[in-house]
């Protein structure tokens, strides 16, 4: 198994103290494979997408349009 060092602030490393009960090496792995596997699978979705970087931008665009204007609506109610 490789080791990996990893660094983290002085706070975080006091709150991590904090709980002896943890095994943090075990943590991280589980979060990074929990992240890894999340890009991965959004790399799967995406090879089998038909629409190229520029449309996902303009989709990207639109949706967050959208949600302002959603967003102002329930804001005016208010």
């Amino acid at each position: 198994m490789a080791n990996v060092t990893l660094f983290v602030p002085d706070d975080l490393k006091k709150r991590m103290e904090s709980r002896r009960d943890v095994k943090w090496s075990n943590a991280v792995r589980t979060a990074i494979e929990q992240k890894l596997d999340g890009f991965e699978e959004a790399d799967r979705l995406a090879s089998k997408s038909r629409l190229s970087e520029e449309d996902v931008r303009r989709l990207s665009e639109e949706v967050d349009d959208s949600m302002g204007r959603h967003a102002r609506k329930l804001l005016a109610k208010t």
